[in-house]
């Protein structure tokens, strides 16, 4: 298949000056030129290699390798370009290790944006969502993301969306999707439910306009709480690998479960069926007075304080006495809790009397009570009424959503039999695709239904959809199992290929996403159908890419860079062309309101592909913010072309060579230069290696391909002419290279591989595949002799850095390290008489190494507890640093 931009790059290529289109042509070009890099990029749009994961093959390792999908708004931006660039460089690099790779896309298809423009244009969101989603995945192969595009789904196609509401019924089955009564935003004229985004900021309707009204409705719930306990000690995972701050931001959304919530049912007939309740000790509903709501509680339909509720009263199912229900703001409510369940206290009992409450009828059922706590919570699980541990602040999942454009709730309601699940044999239950912009409660053909349980006809769907965060909780593993009809996903792929190896994403989805996913998986894994009950391996969270934005300073007014005059680019200095008026320079996310956004394809348009995913991982680490800046480009532009004119002279001088005639220079320099190379391209090699595999420092990857470009194109005419290290060095840089420039890796390595005069043309070892291309080749890896660095700490701080050949440094083991630290000399004296407490060993392969030993502190002497400023403490570590012993070993 043809990649859908080509026809368009003919077009605006057309008229411009001609360039290379044959091999032997471009070898001749040795400036790299935009027009040359499109051309390779045709010529190498379907030649990259398979990406497909194939899940017979058993004897490669696996990488799941998962960018969070995008939800399909019809154009990339630079966002979704750059966590592609870093997973498409990171699936390729393992690809190029041996792995079997899954590296799949699909679509987060439902929500309200799609409902919105459906409305607006008067087309069904099918076809509105379908459309964006052709569009977006062109442009995503312009790019060259090497997606397994087999596993493409959507999750608004009934083929995914039977899954979820299978999903759905599996957890209304175990007790976990339950309906109670919730505070919703009514609009009165539409008579439907809006969600909080389409209320307005005058708290009118997007829609009709009308004033929205809060309204309770019965809403349906995922008991998430169920899971907290374990979800929350699931963080101390030592198999979680960089997931840093987000383990915070996970902790204190779930916070400490220190406590346990009850749902505590009301006497007689109301709206709100119960209350919940939270207590750190189980007993207190033991010795229970009464129950406390907030002034804001829906039970206070008055809206009065300081008051007891009359003829309302709470059913204590461990004492079987009826609880008064008191408002007041007097009590202190737990974090997070408009309850508040008062036990047998002065204080309290105060409290009752002085808002009226007459406490004289309260008695011996408590004293004849002798449940204990785990009896408690044991009868709270039986009647699934709570008795899990759990903060006080966290919330099961409110998964209602009253739009048309989600996956239908599975349940039919039934005047006898209640809440009826769907028949798995009838799912999915597929929207309706004839009506545009109906709400499904004002479906009244859709509504309607038979009883699967007794067959009485007037019953009635379910007519809330759910949440998109539903849609997302589980897609990763519908990855696993695309096209399976039988089953959600097969449970020996999951065992074989879960948890995710590296997942990429925004920081924005690090709580709510990824809190969501993560109970799914715990939920599953205690089905027995995952290995483990943590989905994601690692982490990579990448920052945003942010774009100068011009404001006007006095109205606030956003203004576009050709508006704008910089008057002062260090300080931040600019005014408004048309006024004058002092405009404020920031860096911004890109969006179209602030008028700074980027269209990726105008970049790739005018620089190629290559470049542009070049761009977006040099100079900042993936994990933080980048500022589009033209002023960046010139780096990268130059280092792609220093490799091309690198190739060319290569080529150059090979052809020069009679090889009757011509030998190797058998001089001292000539030998010192090939070994230079040696030593660069090991030392790289390492380097990169690192900030590929472990530190997924890709920006710092590119410095040090760029060091060994350096190094390569330092060396004489001879060594180019006739160098074996030269070729190897080559070799690997344009190895290294292609999981984040492809096509012109893939390029420069035709180049390479077709050079006439090759000295490693009879190399017999296998080390390179000359016949084939970049992407047949073996990662470069370290020759035996390299020596790699051990570095030695103590209490934290480097010391010592041990030089080992790499044959052996591979093969060491944490006592071995240690044993060979404590025979050097200088380091027994840097430790002298201090006892050593513990160690820590950590060992890259093929890169470098860590151990650090933790002694007692030294005793200061003559009684002296002064402790050294910040500038001693600097001065003394910089010292250090600079005295750093090198033993080669």
């Amino acid at each position: 298949m043809r990649f859908p931009h080509i026809s368009c790059l003919g077009r605006w290529l057309k008229g411009q000056r001609q360039f290379c289109s044959t091999v032997r042509e471009l070898t001749t070009c040795r400036e790299l030129t935009a027009e040359m890099k499109h051309e390779m990029e045709q010529k190498w749009h379907n030649k990259l290699g398979d990406y497909r994961f194939d899940p017979v093959e058993a004897n490669k390792p696996k990488r799941y390798v998962l960018a969070m999908f995008p939800y399909p708004s019809g154009n990339l931006h630079m966002g979704h370009v750059r966590v592609y660039t870093i997973s498409d460089a990171m699936a390729r690099f393992y690809r190029l290790n041996g792995a079997n790779v899954l590296h799949p896309m699909g679509w987060d298809a439902f929500g309200l944006p799609a409902e919105n423009a459906a409305i607006q244009r008067r087309i069904p969101a099918d076809t509105w969502t379908h459309r964006n989603i052709a569009e977006m995945r062109k442009q995503l192969e312009m790019l060259a993301f090497s997606f397994d595009w087999e596993r493409e789904f959507a999750t608004c196609q009934p083929e995914y969306y039977r899954w979820t509401q299978q999903l759905f019924l599996m957890l209304f089955s175990d007790g976990l999707a339950y309906q109670r009564e919730a505070l919703v935003n009514w609009d009165p004229v539409d008579e439907t439910v809006l969600a909080d985004e389409q209320v307005d900021d005058n708290g009118c309707s997007w829609r009709s306009g009308a004033k929205v009204e809060k309204k309770v409705l019965r809403q349906w719930f995922i008991r998430t709480t169920a899971f907290a306990k374990p979800l929350l000690e699931g963080l101390n995972d030592p198999g979680l690998e960089d997931w840093k701050d987000i383990i915070k931001l996970q902790r204190h959304w779930i916070g400490e479960c220190e406590g346990y919530a009850f749902e505590l049912p009301l006497d007689g007939n109301h709206k709100v069926k119960t209350v919940s309740v939270w207590t750190r000790d189980p007993e207190e509903l033991k010795k229970s007075l009464f129950v406390a709501v907030h002034p804001d509680n829906l039970l206070n339909s008055f809206k009065r304080n300081e008051y007891v509720l009359e003829n309302v009263t709470i059913k204590n199912p461990f004492t079987k006495e009826a609880l008064p229900v008191l408002v007041t703001e007097q009590v202190p409510y737990p974090e997070g809790c408009d309850t508040y369940l008062a036990v047998d206290s002065e204080q309290n009992r105060t409290l009752a009397s002085r808002t009226g409450l007459n406490l004289a009828f309260e008695t011996t059922s408590k004293e004849e009570s002798n449940a204990s706590a785990k009896d408690i919570l044991e009868q709270a699980l039986s009647k699934g009424i709570g008795g899990h541990p759990v903060s006080s602040k966290l919330r099961d999942w409110l998964i209602s959503r009253q739009r048309f454009w989600g996956t239908p709730i599975p349940i039919i309601h039934c005047p006898s039999c209640g809440p009826v699940p769907v028949p798995e044999q009838d799912l999915p239950i597929r929207l309706p695709t004839d009506s545009v912009g109906v709400p499904l409660a004002q479906n009244v053909q859709w509504l309607s239904v038979a009883c699967p349980s007794c067959q009485r006809t007037d019953c009635r769907r379910e007519s809330d959809t759910m949440d998109t965060f539903v849609d997302s909780s589980w897609y990763f593993l519908r990855f696993i199992d695309t096209h399976n009809k039988r089953v959600m996903f097969d449970r020996a792929l999951a065992h074989r290929l879960m948890p995710v190896d590296l997942y990429v994403g925004g920081k924005e989805h690090a709580v709510l996403h990824l809190y969501y996913a993560r109970f799914v998986a715990h939920y599953l894994h205690s089905k027995g159908l995952l290995p483990s009950p943590e989905p994601f391996k690692r982490l990579l969270v990448q920052g945003m890419v942010m774009g100068r934005s011009y404001r006007v300073g006095s109205s606030g007014k956003y203004i576009p860079a050709a508006e704008v005059e910089v008057v002062d680019e260090k300080h931040n200095q600019a005014i408004e062309r048309a006024t004058g008026e002092p405009v404020t320079m920031l860096w911004e996310k890109m969006s179209k309101s602030k008028l700074n956004g980027v269209d990726p394809l105008d970049v790739l348009r005018e620089h190629g592909c290559d470049t542009l995913r070049l761009i977006l991982l040099a100079d900042v680490a993936p994990t933080s913010h980048r500022n589009w800046s033209e002023a960046t480009f010139p780096g990268i532009l130059n280092w792609q072309n220093r490799l091309w004119m690198t190739l060319h002279d290569f080529r150059e001088l090979r052809g020069k060579i009679d090889p009757a005639t011509t030998k190797p220079p058998a001089t001292e320099a000539f030998t010192d230069h090939e070994h230079k190379l040696w030593d660069a391209r090991n030392y790289f090699t390492a380097g990169v290696t690192f900030n590929y595999r472990h530190s997924h420092q890709l920006s710092v990857g590119i410095s040090k391909m760029q060091g060994l470009t350096n190094a390569i194109r330092r060396v004489p005419p001879d060594v180019v002419m006739f160098g074996r290290q030269y070729e190897r060095a080559l070799a690997a840089q344009i190895i290294m290279l292609a999981p984040m420039a492809p096509h012109f890796a893939a390029e420069l390595w035709e180049q390479l591989a077709t050079a006439p005069n090759r000295a490693a043309r009879e190399d017999t070892s296998g080390e390179l595949r000359w016949d084939g291309t970049v992407f047949d080749q073996r990662w470069p890896e370290i020759d035996d002799e390299f020596p790699l660095d051990l570095t030695f700490k103590i209490n934290g701080a480097e010391c010592c850095i041990l030089k080992i050949p790499a044959k052996r440094f591979n093969q060491l083991t944490h006592q071995q390290s240690l044993d060979l630290a404590l025979r050097q000399e200088p380091i027994v004296k840097l430790i002298g008489k201090r006892p050593l407490r513990t160690s820590d060993f950590v060992l890259y392969p093929s890169c470098e190494a860590i151990l650090n030993v933790e002694l007692d502190r030294a005793v200061l002497e003559d009684g002296d507890d002064t402790q050294p400023s910040k500038k001693e403490k600097k001065d003394k570590r910089a010292k250090k640093k600079k005295s750093l012993q090198v033993l080669h070993l």
